[in-house]
């Protein structure tokens, strides 16, 4: 039985003067805080929150200038200081949380208010209050360096200058400098100006042996050529933003005096700068910051990059470039029990930057290192792997291609790592796949096996039969690792080509149909009646063109079906037939849609504007998809057909997680339209058929007639329009969501439903 919780009235007036003026303080009500603490300023100094923070900490960390003015006024001016010395839980100060933001003129109030106005004989007050540690032993600057702006750290440093050593504040209680903090903050500018200070930053190691250029060198969103891909429309914008690097060196004197002036002051330059112009445009300035991080990425890179010494450090592999087709069985024991020796014992010092920046795909890093130390491309890691076996391993196509062409890279594709691979073994080896870059299976396993025949190629051929520890060769290994993809691409390919199939015979089914159904019907001598029409060519054309695309598509994907479906097929032959497949049926579906165009041109009168209207528009929207979903650019076969196959879409994907972020959920609602947009028109097309036939004079006939029509359009908008309501709404909202996030000004008025 739970104890019983009492809360006692002290205790129920203690919380209530707590959640008082914590209440205003985040409204940023200065006369009820000024209500509060006229008759009680002692108060001042109480903690309001569980992290025993003061009304101080949380002013301050909301950057609340005004409210720090009120409330330093009703402190005595002895005792402002012991105000900057309070603590919350954690250590940290007023100033360690003010540090955090990016309010420079909070700060700035802080240091007028408290510290500048200690007497000269104070300065020890003054260091101490800047250099106060919290647990972690980080002061004010150290914490800035890591959460806020470049304008800040510069504001501390500048007024820690005036009175103590900068370098006292370059590192924490495990080790981890103020450079390192910068790098893992990726504030990429702070770092740069720190290097500007003090080079020696450059060498310094955390506890684990890692300098600031590891950090980096990890970090793979931080580089272009790293990054993930951001959609034609985002990467066009991305390449016309102008660069950061517009500021020139001759920077005129009245332009450093500003900039000092702001400094001092604790503001930033208020100019207009080209990012002012894009203001409001969300997507446009989020694209625009992350170019600029990835251009002063580049510039830390190249800066750590020449004090790093790491490529010099050796590690000599325990096997040479020796062939090995037959191992013995105590050499394999012996094999094993040094693994295991070699895992227990591992030196805890990590890899180099090169290395690293390999493993992560930094072409930026791997080129600034080899650039300047183009011996360091032979360096080896703990496993006697090279850049070769690291880039391979880990599907890193564009290093690799940087390493191949070099001339040092006839050495490296001989390496053999400690475990007997050498970099074809690697290429067989999925232990770091993480599914490519391509969309359906059958294009990854076609990937994979190009992979490794581009691998393969650069390889002395003597060294295909190499057998590494495990007594296995780079082919086996390969067909065991990827069995498990083999058996999804087969299914796959199998799902895919019965589906198209079947859309093909339907297809030629109805082209066939409408070759012996003439439009306008024929003469008694069997010929057309519109045979002299111009249209009526163009049926025909049409007619016959689906007809022979789409049997040709049907025996393209039963070949498929019939194929034996091994690796060998996957490299080129089946990615082959199905992009043939898809191309023919894709253009029978067009001829199709043409033809059934041209038939309900030559049957109605066009002289009627609104006929001629209607019938437009009801094949137009079809035309456009075609196009709309071609334009994807990839090999779905029913992103090749109509809005209208989106369930054949959602058949033949590969159903992975970002599939079902847009893609999946748009197929759906699309697909419920049409679905339920066909199934009403047909069930029209009948009511309108039964009121043509049946002689409505009697009242009763008619009211019977009316109701056996209308009852299955009244079930089924019943039954399945709250579920397509339910899919239209999530597509459109997703829709409405990508506009509220990248349109300039407030634009929550294309909310539908709240988020969660």
């Amino acid at each position: 039985m739970e104890k019983e919780i009492i809360i006692s009235k002290p205790d129920m007036n203690r919380f209530n003067e707590m959640s008082e003026p914590y209440k205003k303080v985040l409204a940023n009500d200065v006369h009820g805080l000024e209500a509060i603490y006229s008759n009680n300023p002692d108060a001042l100094l109480n903690p309001i929150t569980a992290r025993k923070d003061t009304i101080f900490h949380i002013a301050a960390y909301g950057g609340r200038e005004e409210v720090l003015r009120v409330l330093l006024g009703k402190v005595p001016q002895s005792k402002k200081a012991e105000v900057l010395k309070v603590k919350n839980i954690y250590g940290n100060t007023i100033l360690h949380e003010v540090a955090t933001t990016t309010h420079v003129k909070a700060a700035r109030l802080l240091m007028e208010e408290v510290l500048l106005v200690l007497p000269a004989n104070d300065n020890w007050k003054r260091e101490e209050i800047l250099g106060a540690q919290n647990k972690l032993g980080e002061t004010p600057l150290f914490r800035a360096a890591e959460y806020s702006s470049k304008t800040m750290v510069e504001y501390l440093a500048t007024a820690i200058g005036r009175t103590g050593n900068l370098e006292s504040h370059y590192r924490r209680n495990d080790g981890t400098s103020i450079l390192h903090i910068a790098v893992i903050g990726q504030k990429f500018d702070t770092a740069i100006w720190f290097l500007g200070k003090s080079p020696e930053l450059a060498t310094y190691k955390d506890k684990n042996g890692n300098t600031s250029l590891h950090l980096l060198a990890s970090m793979d969103s931080a580089f272009k050529s790293s990054s993930p891909t951001k959609g034609i429309f985002k990467e066009f914008i991305y390449y016309c933003l102008p660069s950061d690097s517009r500021k020139k060196e001759g920077t005129n004197e009245l332009t450093k005096n500003r900039q000092n002036r702001d400094l001092e002051q604790g503001e930033q330059n208020r100019g207009l700068n080209q990012q002012d112009y894009c203001k409001g445009w969300k997507m446009i300035v989020q694209i625009w910051k992350q170019k600029k991080m990835h251009e002063s990425a580049v510039k830390l890179a190249k800066l750590l990059v020449e004090t790093d010494a790491s490529w010099f450090e050796p590690h000599e592999p325990e096997e040479d470039d020796t062939i090995i087709m037959e191992r013995k069985e105590e050499e394999k024991e012996e094999t094993s029990k040094s693994n295991a020796t070699a895992n227990t014992e591992r030196s805890p010092e990590p890899d180099t930057p090169l290395l690293i920046a390999t493993k992560t795909g930094i072409v930026e890093i791997v080129n600034e290192i080899l650039t300047r130390y183009p011996q360091a491309v032979y360096q080896f890691g703990k496993n006697g792997q090279n850049i070769l076996h690291v880039a391979i391993m880990h599907r890193q196509y564009k290093v690799f291609n940087v390493v191949k062409n070099k001339e040092e890279a006839k050495m490296l594709v001989r390496g053999i790592d400690n475990h007997g691979c050498t970099i074809l073994h690697h290429a067989a080896n999925t232990k770091y796949y993480h599914g490519g870059t391509k969309p359906t299976p059958a294009l990854k396993l076609q990937q994979e096996l190009t992979w490794f025949e581009d691998v393969k190629n650069q390889m002395p051929s003597h060294f295909f039969m190499h057998l590494n520890k495990k007594d296995t060769t780079a082919d086996n290994l390969f067909k065991d690792n990827h069995r498990d993809l083999l058996k999804t691409a087969q299914e796959w390919v199998k799902n895919t080509s019965q589906s198209c199939s079947t859309v093909a015979i339907l297809v030629a089914t109805v082209v066939f149909t409408a070759a012996y159904t003439a439009p306008g019907g024929f003469l008694q001598n069997g010929r057309p009646i519109l045979l002299e029409e111009p249209l009526y060519s163009f049926f025909t054309v049409m007619d016959v063109a689906g007809l022979a695309s789409s049997l040709t598509s049907v025996v393209i994907f039963l070949s498929i079906l019939t194929s034996s479906l091994e690796f060998e097929d996957f490299h080129h032959r089946l990615p082959w037939n199905l992009s043939l497949g898809f191309t023919f049926l894709f253009f029978s579906v067009t001829s199709t849609m043409m033809t059934f165009t041209a038939t309900i041109l030559l049957l109605v009168h066009l002289e009627k504007k609104w006929t001629a209207t209607l019938t437009w528009s009801s094949h137009s929207p079809r035309k456009a998809s075609l196009l709309v979903f071609h334009l994807d650019g990839r090999c779905r076969p029913s992103e090749l057909l109509d809005l209208s196959g989106d369930f054949l879409s959602i058949l033949t994907s590969s159903l992975e997680f970002e599939d079902f972020r847009h893609r999946l959920p748009r197929s759906l609602s699309l697909g419920f339209t049409f679905l339920f947009f066909s199934v009403t028109s047909t069930m029209l097309t009948f009511t309108a058929t039964i009121l043509l036939l049946v002689h409505l004079e009697k009242r009763w006939t008619a009211t019977l007639t009316y109701a056996a029509a209308f009852l299955p359009i009244c079930v089924f908008a019943m039954f399945q329009f709250p579920l397509y309501y339910q899919s239209f709404v999530a597509a459109v909202d997703s829709v409405f969501d990508f506009l509220r996030k990248n349109l300039p000004g407030n634009s929550e008025f294309l909310r539908i439903k709240n988020d969660y």
